[in-house]
């Protein structure tokens, strides 16, 4: 057998033991609950609209199949859905009455739903089952909270997306600096940055150490104690002293060391795929979320796998309140949830098929291990064999742990993108912080009076 084949045939393994040891984690962990008599239950049926394609397929399949031998009485009907306007389609199911049973939506069509009262908490349940929410990374709970109630539990992470970067420790060996010591300051961020960018002699870069993006901003931001609106959630916090120094910090990269429009040409140069300039050893650091996993776990099957480690964003030093924080949903951060108005066996059926997907071992734990992922859920990344797919997992499971959510609000999808939309040019060095900060600060205190203004009136009603 071929080394290649050894190293597939390996990992193929590591996948299989580790399936056994999640069905010793659930046999001593959860016990395992007994179905209920099913001659005393009525056969129901849900409706599970989600996003889980491709290989994902396949895993929860094998998800639905646990749960359905657990809860005979209860059938699972999948309905995959598409990805072109999947947001708008879950906010119009809701709307036209048409929405089934269960179904899968980011953090922030959670909180529209919520405050729309399309949907149920489903916080009386959690108590009647006694779920234990501290089996849960902090945030992935948090975030999942709105106006004294809790709308849904969380698969995949909420955490894990923002909360840490991958860097290429082979480049770190040559350039003469310890591959286990990454920059964890913004100072030692800047210092390797300058000796890990290389150019030729037109002045172009060959090699660079880091793109700058406007979710990096988020990253910053959270690392210096700062958030994009104020405790009270009425007013944009962009001209915060926090949010000016990560722009600063951000805006000084990219002219010094980026070297202005100079990283964007790079990276056109060099694949501008999520990910391909960082697996070929041109860019040395990635700012991407856990996703990016599949694409590394693949490489290792097929040895094309550079060495590779796990930073922690890097937070100011210069101020002491900051520290490494990650930044919780923001882009996604997935929920399931339930429309108000079902019967009442099919809301308990409904329940039933959340909790099981998003406690139980054979649900988040199993679905989560085939990706390579982190469960949401602290006791199944116990799993050695975790370690043997990613070698770095320890640090990503640090990293969840200083995550925070992006604020509570119904809104937040838009807020996020007033940000990303407003700070590309901050990014390439073309635009001011100042101008920056007054641009997207002004777009962000937009959204929030428009939501605030069209709560009062909905109250007077």
């Amino acid at each position: 057998m071929s080394k290649s084949r050894r190293v597939r045939a390996g990992l193929g393994l590591t996948v299989v033991a580790g399936l056994l040891v999640f069905a010793v984690l659930g046999q001593v962990w959860l016990g395992g609950t007994a179905a209920a008599a099913t001659s005393e239950r009525k056969p129901v049926t849900i409706t599970f609209w989600n996003w889980w394609d491709g290989v994902r397929e396949a895993y929860m399949k094998q998800v639905i199949a646990n749960f359905e031998k657990e809860y005979p009485w209860i059938k699972i009907d999948s309905k995959i859905q598409g990805w072109e306007g999947f947001t708008a389609r879950i906010i119009s199911a809701f709307a036209a009455g048409i929405a089934p049973e269960v179904v899968m939506a980011p953090r922030a069509e959670v909180l529209a739903l919520a405050d729309l009262g399309a949907i149920i908490p489903i916080t009386e349940y959690v108590k009647r089952d006694k779920v234990d929410l501290s089996m849960f990374y902090p945030a992935e709970v948090e975030a999942f909270r709105y106006e004294g109630e809790l709308w849904t539990l969380p698969l995949p992470t909420v955490t894990a997306n923002d909360d840490f970067y991958f860097y290429n420790k082979e480049a770190f060996e040559e350039a003469g600096l310890d591959p286990e010591n990454p920059p964890e300051t913004w100072s030692s961020f800047m210092e390797i940055g300058k000796k890990l960018t290389r150019t030729d002699s037109q002045g172009e870069i060959t090699q660079l150490f880091s793109r700058m993006a406007p979710h990096i901003y988020l990253d910053f931001l959270f690392s210096n104690n700062g958030d994009i609106v104020s405790k009270d959630l009425r007013r944009q916090a962009i001209d915060s002293q926090e949010s000016l120094q990560a722009m600063n910090f951000i805006h000084e990269y990219a002219t010094k060391i980026n070297q202005g429009g100079k990283a964007d040409a790079f990276v056109s140069r060099h694949n501008p795929t999520v990910g391909a300039a960082w697996m070929s050893g041109k860019e040395i650091v990635l700012f991407e979320n856990v996703s990016v996993l599949n694409l590394i776990i693949d490489a290792m099957k097929q040895k094309r796998a550079l060495r590779w480690g796990v930073g922690l964003i890097p937070y100011n030093d210069r101020n002491p309140k900051a520290r490494s924080t990650g930044v919780a949903a923001r882009g996604f951060g997935w929920g399931y949830v339930i429309p108000k108005g079902l019967p009442k066996e099919k809301e308990e059926a409904a329940w039933l098929w959340i909790k099981f997907l998003t406690t139980d071992v054979r649900g988040t734990g199993v679905f989560s291990f085939l990706q390579g992922r982190p469960s949401p859920v602290r006791k199944f990344n116990e799993n050695p064999d975790y370690r043997k797919l990613n070698p770095n997992f320890d640090k990503i499971l640090r990293a969840m742990e200083t995550d925070r959510p992006l604020p509570a609000l119904p809104i937040v999808r838009q807020l996020t993108d007033a940000v990303m939309n407003g700070l590309w040019g901050l990014c390439s060095g073309t635009v001011s912080p100042t101008d920056a900060a007054n641009r997207v600060g002004t777009a962000v205190q937009n959204q929030l009076d428009q939501y605030w203004r069209t709560r009062a009136q909905q109250t007077k009603r």
